[in-house]
């Protein structure tokens, strides 16, 4: 099994998560409008170079979202009972259901009764902590963008910084 953590905090890298292994080693990036969910996600490696990238297919509010990796079928994430409260999720190709509670962080990724993988959400006084635990290498970017798109609809934006000065009044009397 393979452990990931996303940190999602008020450092200085705007509109990007940090992926790191267990020993803290930076094994992935993601890019994009985070604090949008209708805006494409990317997924890149250190060298900045595409793996994939998650992105709305339009139809509808957090039903559908396709996820399109390097060298794999389109996968889409179906929102499978849009007409009660309970949030159940499907991933095409992969057969994967996702169970658990995604308002609260924590939920597991199943095929069948098999578990696949795992997301659990940590705060602090730094932000936001998603530890993944993924069973196969080839799931990981899925799994990835899946998560940070999971938790847009459930964590608060992160703040920008201000900039001092802008709310001073701009006068143009030179005397």
């Amino acid at each position: 099994m393979m452990k990931f953590l996303l940190k999602l905090n008020q450092e200085k890298a705007y509109g990007q998560i940090p992926v790191t292994d267990e020993a803290g080693n930076l094994r992935y990036i993601i890019k994009g409008n985070l604090d949008n969910p209708n805006h494409t996600l990317y997924l890149c490696d250190p060298n900045n170079q595409e793996i994939g990238r998650l992105y709305t297919d339009g139809t509808g509010l957090i039903a559908s979202f396709t996820i399109d990796v390097i060298n794999h079928s389109l996968v889409s994430v179906k929102r499978l009972n849009v007409l009660t409260n309970a949030n159940l999720f499907y991933i095409t190709r992969l057969n994967y259901v996702v169970t658990g509670s995604i308002k609260n962080g924590t939920y597991t990724f199943r095929n069948g009764i098999k578990k696949v993988a795992g997301v659990q959400t940590f705060t602090n006084a730094s932000g936001v902590l998603l530890q993944c635990d993924i069973d196969l290498p080839e799931d990981t970017p899925f799994i990835l963008l899946i998560t940070v798109l999971f938790t847009q609809w459930h964590i608060k934006p992160l703040k920008l910084p201000s900039i001092t000065g802008l709310n001073r009044k701009l006068s143009t009397d030179l005397s």
